[in-house]
């Protein structure tokens, strides 16, 4: 045996075979007799062994021939089958579908209010919805979508394609116990010396971001005490600093509400905190990510 094997010559060979004529194939796949005579050489070529005896009459398989044949039927029968399931799923919206965040309220409040909804429109998927706390390594974190703040996911990880979720006011807060032991800061050179409640994963971890009055977007590094990816703002109720956080999510709204959190500097807020969900890069997204995102998407005038 000298070259591969192509497809296209074993179906050739299984057509002639079943005609037991050059001619009647050669019309039937619209091809000139010449090209389906030289597919076949090719493929004797490539096996080391003659598959036809041919006369001026008739083209008989040899013994090796017809013991060809049933294998090449059986490949060319299992193709046909893979090709009819292809076209079959080509845009069905099955399986399994896993999701990451870093952080709980991304998933009851953004998530599940909708799941029932999703899982209904597409029944033949199910949905894993997950969250770590650790930062986050697609290697080893086996994931169809991540979903998180700010651009270091992206950064990491250039091979991630990614979608922008949203812009929104970032705040800053603080509990009034803090404030009233800190003081309340008006400007940025007030916050010398403040603390911030840190997000383990920013560059670095204790900034604070604000936004100048000319646009500029200011970091800001103070003293942490703690550093966390989740119950920052449970630890921004206890005093143990300021934290930054979108003015909208509810847990915010509520702590605002009943005044365990006071909003601080809102002329200096951030204006474009930005979002992103984060997928795989492949020739072609699956059907059940495009699924996902486009559903969700839709959703966002509903998000908290």
């Amino acid at each position: 045996m000298s070259n591969a094997m192509q497809l296209r010559e074993l179906r050739t060979f299984e057509l002639v075979a079943q005609e037991g004529n050059m001619t009647k194939a050669a019309a039937l796949m619209s091809k000139s007799v010449m090209a389906v005579s030289k597919q076949i050489s090719n493929l004797e070529h490539s096996v080391g062994q003659a598959l036809f005896i041919r006369t001026r009459r008739e083209l008989k398989l040899t013994e090796y021939g017809r013991e060809f044949l049933k294998r090449c039927t059986a490949l060319n029968n299992q193709h046909r089958e893979l090709q009819q399931w292809v076209q079959s799923t080509e845009y069905e919206v099955s399986g399994e579908i896993r999701i990451l965040t870093q952080a709980n309220e991304v998933i009851t409040e953004t998530f599940t209010p909708w799941i029932g909804e999703f899982l209904k429109k597409y029944p033949l998927l199910n949905v894993v919805l997950d969250v770590k706390e650790s930062l986050v390594d697609i290697a080893h974190d086996e994931y169809d979508i991540y979903w998180g703040v700010g651009s270091y996911l992206g950064d990491r990880f250039n091979g991630l394609k990614q979608r922008s979720l949203y812009n929104e006011r970032y705040g800053i807060f603080a509990s009034p116990e803090y404030l009233k032991r800190k003081g309340t800061p008006k400007v940025p050179d007030d916050l010398e010396t403040h603390d911030v409640v840190g997000y383990l994963y920013n560059q670095p971890s204790n900034v604070l971001v604000l936004q100048s009055q000319t646009g500029e977007v200011i970091h800001k590094i103070l003293n942490s005490r703690v550093k966390a990816v989740a119950g920052m703002v449970e630890c921004a109720q206890s005093g143990l600093g300021l934290i930054n956080a979108l003015p909208k999510a509810k847990q915010i709204e509520e702590a605002v509400e009943d005044g365990s959190l006071v909003p601080v500097m809102e002329g200096y807020w951030w204006d474009r905190a930005e979002a992103f969900i984060y997928y795989h890069q492949t020739v072609t997204v699956e059907p059940k990510v495009c699924a996902f995102i486009d559903f969700y998407l839709d959703k966002r005038p509903h998000w908290a």
